[in-house]
């Protein structure tokens, strides 16, 4: 049997030990190599998932990164769709830093609709509570067409608000090997938010005012739908004076809106028009709504939905085949929400007699309506008087404007149901 020197014996097992423990430390440097891969991988996955500034409809994740920032903070600009106003970072600090005075009054009058009551006995105004404010903003989100489609909602805790956005996106290009690398950088700019005063008036007698039960909910209710309809208005309209409309929405004093918007700054996005209005014809009935669809898609802008009023949602709807079968909506009519706002009016157009009318297409996202933190109100009481009634006027004060007027169209003249 041939024995080993012990000497040879340890420097054999050092030998081996050695080569273990290289073996270890290239195992650990390749797991380590392993999870950076792994990790990087799921930071471009997460970039992947975020959504460029005024991004449109599709994106995975609704509620996922702000599209819009404030300029002066880099805060997110805008009201979540499932966040309530109160909420906001924004606001939920302008209401902290109030929160003593606040709660003063809260605590005296416990609801807006005492509040006014105790007012109807002399014409005053009061600042109302940040969360019965918010409460009315909310019920007016919710009854707005232009934010059912998906407009932003941008607290204002100054008179002039500015929000970035994107204007030109990135480029790629394929190039020679060796050549030079054009840079091709998104370009970025504001929407600029100057709060301007709105004011809807709800008239109710003095007895119902004291004696009400559920002041309160109706109070709220009321100056919501009043705020939610010029909303609406302004929105669509606001800026136009002339057209067969009939509006008289100069700015200032009114924002300006989609319509007065495209026709300044991308006319070719506004449609129709034709001096007798525009009827659909049988054999293409839905040819319009479709070229009104395509127009902001045709600028790489995504439409989520439409608003019409009820006389033209009700043309289509009664419309048949030869066969009397109702026609079936175009798949790319189908993909966009629609929805009625009467404040969208039927008016005459030359020989087309009270059936002319407008439809708004876009991507509602790009459509910024600024909030001012104050809410008031007012009470008339002599104005009335001889009536037995009480006027309540609120003041709301904020802005509308378009991020990205490439991303509607208007067809203007179409004709409704008579």
């Amino acid at each position: 049997m041939l024995t080993v020197p012990e000497s040879d014996h340890v420097t054999a097992l050092v030998a081996e030990h050695d080569r273990q423990q290289q073996a270890a430390e290239t195992a650990s440097d390749r797991l380590a190599t392993l999870r950076a891969a792994e990790q990087e991988e799921r930071e471009m996955a997460d970039r992947l998932q975020e959504r460029r500034p005024g991004a449109g409809p599709g994106a995975d994740d609704p509620e996922g990164p702000a599209p819009f920032v404030r300029l002066a903070d880099g805060r997110p600009a805008a009201v979540r769709r499932s966040q309530r106003f109160t909420d906001h970072e924004v606001v939920a600090n302008y209401a902290a830093a109030r929160s003593r005075a606040e709660e003063a009054v809260i605590g005296q009058h416990g609801g807006i609709g005492n509040l006014i009551r105790a007012m109807t006995t002399t014409s005053g105004s009061a600042v109302v509570p940040t969360v019965w404010a918010g409460d009315i903003i909310d019920r007016a989100r919710n009854l707005a067409a232009v934010f059912q489609a998906g407009a932003d909602l941008v607290p204002m805790d100054a008179k002039t608000v500015q929000i970035g956005r994107l204007t030109t996106d990135p480029s790629a290009a394929f190039r020679a090997e060796g050549s030079l690398i054009v840079a091709s950088d998104p370009t970025f700019d504001n929407v600029t938010l100057d709060a301007k005063t709105m004011s809807a008036l709800v008239i109710g007698s003095l007895e119902w005012f004291q004696d009400a039960p559920n002041v309160d909910e109706v109070v709220t209710d009321a100056i919501a739908r009043a705020v939610a309809l010029q909303l609406d208005l302004v929105s669509l309209f606001g800026g136009l004076t002339t057209g067969n409309e009939g509006f008289s929405l100069a700015t200032p004093p009114n924002p300006r809106g989609v319509l007065a918007t495209l026709l300044a700054q991308a006319a070719s996005s506004v449609l129709g028009g034709a001096a007798n209005g525009t009827a659909q014809a049988a054999a293409t009935f839905w040819n319009e709504v479709i070229t009104a669809i395509f127009t902001p898609r045709t600028f790489n802008e995504a439409p989520n939905a439409l608003i019409w009023n009820a006389k033209l949602a009700q043309q289509y709807a009664m419309a048949y085949d030869t066969t009397g079968q109702p026609l079936q909506i175009p798949p790319a009519v189908g993909e966009v929400s629609r929805l009625i706002s009467n404040q969208v009016p039927s008016f005459t157009s030359g020989t087309m007699t009270g059936r002319a009318t407008d439809l708004f297409v876009g991507d509602w996202r790009q459509l910024l309506i600024g909030q001012r933190l104050d809410f008031t109100v007012q009470t008339l009481t002599e104005r009335y008087a001889e009536n037995g009634q009480i006027g309540i006027v609120a003041h709301w004060r904020g802005d509308v404007q378009l991020a990205r007027p490439r991303a509607f169209a208007v067809y203007r003249y179409l004709q409704g149901a008579a």
